[in-house]
This record gives C-alpha cells, structure tokens and sequence, in this order.
C-alpha cells in the first residue's frame, strides 16, 4: 500500500474508532492532537467515568497478514505518546484529569467492514 492509502485507512480506523468510544460513553475532545516535538495522537477523549483523560492510538490494517495492529505500537511508540501526554498537560495546566493511554486495534476486511476491533486500554510500557 502507498502512503495515501496508508492515511485513508488510518483515517476510516479513526473514525469507526471514535465512533466505538462514543458509543461506550467516551466524550472526543481532539482528534489527530499535534506536538511538533513529538507527533500526533489520534484521538483525546474523557472516560466515561469523567475522571480519566485517554490518550487513543488508533491502529488500522486489511487483515492480519502483516501482524496484528497493536503490534505496531512498541516501546518507542509509546514513549512518544508519553511525551504527548506531558506535552498536553505542559499546553492545557488546568486539566485536572488523570492521563491514560489506549490503543483501538481495528482490523477491516477487504470490503473495508469491520472484522475485528479491540480496546485496550491503559497500556503502559
């Protein structure tokens, strides 16, 4: 796959993602949130519970064949969403909310249907 159509599968797994989160009783505050420094992370929301702020990453692939898609998400990826996280929190010093850190790992079919997402959440290193 090229890099446009890596972005325009990102972008639907982002969507269906938000979507599932919403669902669940998540509020989405910022979507692809950019710190030069650091890079992007896919979507900010509040936990249901309004207590915790969750940083998303979203991961996206037409089937399995090149692994699963939270297999994307190393150590390095996370240390850079860590950034982020405390980049957030250095820009907006009045969020009160605990950060957390989730990963939508969303597997489409070929016809671009859902074959499987999965939420994990609080992943650390």
């Amino acid at each position: 796959m090229d890099r446009g159509e890596n972005q325009r599968i990102g972008k639907i797994g982002e969507g269906l993602a938000a979507d599932y989160l919403r669902k669940k009783g998540y509020e989405i505050i910022k979507k692809n949130y950019r710190a030069k420094q650091y890079g992007e992370v896919d979507l900010i929301a509040v936990s249901p519970n309004k207590k915790t702020l969750v940083f998303v990453e979203v991961k996206t692939r037409i089937g399995d064949e090149f692994g699963r898609p939270e297999e994307a998400v190393g150590k390095g990826k996370l240390r850079e969403l860590k950034k982020m996280v405390d980049y957030y929190y250095q820009q907006f010093p009045k969020t009160t909310l605990d950060p957390q850190i989730d990963v939508v790992a969303i597997i489409l079919n070929p016809d671009e249907s859902v074959a499987s997402l999965e939420h994990l959440e609080n992943v650390t290193l």
